[in-house]
């Protein structure tokens, strides 16, 4: 079964054990290191603009069909809270509330490696080349954001996605070679959700040492994203996007007045092993200094 993500026993022990030093609030960017320099979180308000906030909230209607498909209308378990209907609110400009995952090649829960091949998931397979135009401009800025945020991420998912794409090639899975030529994103998931309540959690699939990219843009009133497992607060408004390991930071989102839609870049380390790609480190600090002045 798949990790939830969610134990509040288990992290009020860490929390008493490990307390934060302060209680922040960000509303100005920021980035967050630790005490041995290495890079917690970026936190870039309004680093969206317009015309990408357009094309977000165009392509999730274009999806609307599919997040239909997917909410869960049982009784609330943490096991499925991701699609669980109570955590969606209705729209107010015709979106459909809901969570689907777009990539142009993985592997599907419960078919790891090496039984099974990755496969396009099931929303591309049937739209894929319109769906893949309809996301390029913001897959490209997080693509571009995650050159600056984790450089060493960012070489190893696009030899990552060009491993994936020779092997496609090479074994005839055309859906697939045909997805990665379209998929303008270094990062080889993207989750799209529509009003939904994210529970505080850590997404306990992803890596330590990697980065996943968070956007959020519609027409909501004032939000707040909660990390209390670093004793900060961040103002969570239309346009922003944050990077940072959701396996070692906690983070949640209460319910909003109004529309938001948020798209989640990230991946998966079993598709980097299956191209025989290493993990990379931790990004740091030093180390993205020395990159600009290298590029400058």
């Amino acid at each position: 079964m798949q990790e939830s993500g969610i134990n509040p026993r288990r992290e009020q022990s860490l929390l008493e054990r490990f307390p934060p030093v302060d209680q922040l609030l960000l509303e100005r960017p920021a980035v967050v290191l630790d005490k041995f320099g290495l890079i917690v979180l970026w936190y870039l308000p309004g680093a969206i603009n317009e015309t990408t906030q357009n094309d977000m909230m165009v392509a999730t209607k274009m999806m609307s069909d599919h997040l239909e498909k997917s909410v869960s209308r049982t009784a609330a378990k943490t096991e499925t809270w991701r699609t669980q209907g109570s955590n969606f609110r209705p729209s107010e400009n015709g979106l459909t509330p809901d969570c689907i995952n777009l990539s142009p090649g993985w592997f599907l829960q419960g078919h790891p490696s090496p039984k099974f091949y990755p496969e396009v998931s099931a929303t591309l397979k049937q739209d894929g080349l319109t769906l893949c135009q309809a996301i390029q401009r913001p897959a490209v800025l997080a693509a571009a954001a995650l050159r600056v945020m984790h450089g060493g991420l960012y070489w190893s998912s696009l030899t990552t996605r060009l491993g994936l794409g020779l092997w496609a090639d090479n074994n005839q899975f055309k859906d697939m070679a045909n997805c990665l030529r379209q998929w303008a994103s270094s990062f080889t998931v993207l989750a799209v959700m529509c009003n939904r309540r994210s529970p505080l959690h850590r997404d306990s699939q992803s890596l330590a040492e990697w980065f996943d990219i968070l956007t959020s843009v519609g027409y909501y009133g004032p939000a707040r994203m909660k990390l209390p497992n670093i004793g900060i607060e961040i103002a969570y408004n239309s346009g922003v996007m944050i990077g940072t390991s959701g396996r070692i930071v906690r983070h949640g989102v209460d319910r909003v007045n109004g529309d938001r839609v948020s798209w989640v870049w990230y991946m998966r380390d079993d598709v980097h092993k299956f191209v025989d790609v290493p993990r990379g480190d931790y990004s740091k600090y030093k180390s993205i200094i020395a990159d600009a002045f290298y590029c400058s």
